[in-house]
């Protein structure tokens, strides 16, 4: 058992999987961090960013960050997690809080996050390996987990089905259903 697990991503929305995985998460840690990243490329006029740590990290991370897989806001994103996440595992000890991406800010997240800490990543597709090997190459801890037993849910698969008019009431959980209709990212 570890002290701190942590995990990071954009949660674009936040769905059954990754509910799951962060449950799976708890049976490896004494307390886990979720962190909900900013949508932004390396590129951003936003704010300098002086020497990226593991270029070839923030080249991949930078595909996935463009509007059209990022249709909701830091601050809706950062709600939607923290208030499943209550809702689904309401005494799990669980801390959700977000910003810049992790490898655009390295050298304040490191010293932020928990000292005693480790990065978990799925055994899951190219994308995980990549950020795997990102957070070894800068002096981290990381465990790959199997998550084959975990359902096969992804945010792309959400967003078609609400563009085909379809219902997403398997796919997310009752709590985060509620905000997106709020956010009336829902019609």
């Amino acid at each position: 058992m570890f002290a701190n697990v942590i995990w990071e991503g954009r949660f674009q929305p936040i769905h059954r999987a990754h509910v799951e995985y962060i449950r799976r998460l708890l049976t490896y840690g004494t307390h886990v961090w979720v962190f909900v990243v900013e949508n932004e490329v390396s590129t951003s006029p936003i704010m300098p960013l002086g020497e990226l740590p593991v270029p070839e990290f923030t080249a991949v991370v930078d595909e996935h960050h463009g509007v059209e897989k990022n249709p909701l806001q830091f601050w809706q994103r950062l709600r939607l997690v923290q208030e499943t996440i209550r809702a689904e595992l309401p005494d799990a000890p669980v801390t959700v809080w977000g910003g810049r991406r992790l490898d655009l800010m390295w050298s304040f997240y490191s010293r932020a996050f928990p000292s005693d800490r480790i990065f978990l990543t799925p055994e899951r597709d190219d994308f995980e390996d990549v950020k795997a090997a990102a957070w070894a190459k800068l002096g981290e801890r990381v465990k790959r987990i199997d998550v084959a037993d975990i359902p096969k849910i992804s945010a792309t698969l959400l967003r078609d089905r609400l563009e085909s008019g379809g219902s997403i009431s398997d796919l997310v959980c009752p709590s985060t259903e509620a905000l997106l209709k709020e956010f009336q990212y829902l019609h």
